[in-house]
């Protein structure tokens, strides 16, 4: 999950004139993007320098120079845009010789993740035993995909349920419905890619034990 503030934004790319609004800002794994009247994305491994002086953060870019009203929260700010962004293998919380089960994933990006984390990944149609199970949740027709994936992860073991992002993709209250009938507990969502994304369901502890 990004990070994610509402103030006010100013951004000058250069072009003459400079654009000035009240935004939602992000900080995604790779890219400050800045929604509204200023809207703006700045992939961050081109931002050049971050400073923060009297609450107000100022980004550096050869795309623009952006300046963000934050307050007290500019420290805040200005640490995290400075750190490097975490890799998404670590956000996935997929640990080093996990077993996973890829299935009905098509991502590549993901796939060599995993594969340079752990040698032990599954692609085929069924799986059992696994730490972490990816499944693939293209429209509401593919929900019973979650079911599968509840019965072959262990009682400590999670599911990401990936899914386009959007209208066009299955909405994230679907997908938690189901895994309340399946008493599975959503614990966190990951930006997979520029169209997915992922939540993160777990069986909690009172389930394991009735199971």
């Amino acid at each position: 999950m990004g990070y994610e503030a509402k103030c006010r934004a100013r951004v000058d790319d250069g072009s003459g004139t400079v654009r000035e609004a009240d935004a939602t800002v992000l900080l995604e794994t790779d890219e400050l993007i800045v929604r509204g009247e200023a809207r703006i994305r700045i992939p961050r491994a081109s931002i050049q320098r971050v400073a923060s002086r009297a609450g107000v953060v100022t980004v550096t870019s050869p795309q623009a120079t952006v300046s963000l009203t934050l307050g007290d929260g500019a420290e805040k700010w200005q640490k995290k845009l400075l750190e490097a962004p975490k890799r998404l293998i670590d956000k996935l919380d997929v640990k080093q010789d996990a077993k996973v089960w890829l299935w009905r994933v098509d991502d590549e990006a993901l796939a060599a993740a995993v594969s340079e984390r752990t040698p032990n990944v599954l692609r085929g149609s069924s799986a059992s035993g696994c730490d972490v199970v990816f499944v693939g949740v293209d429209a509401e027709r593919d929900l019973a995909r979650i079911d599968r994936a509840a019965n072959a992860i262990t009682d400590s073991g999670a599911i990401w349920v990936v899914h386009r992002k959007g209208p066009a993709g299955v909405a994230d209250t679907t997908i938690f419905a189901r895994a309340k009938r399946l008493e599975l507990a959503y614990t966190k969502v990951a930006r997979v890619s520029a169209t997915h994304t992922a939540e993160k369901l777990v069986r909690p502890v009172a389930a394991r034990a009735r199971k």
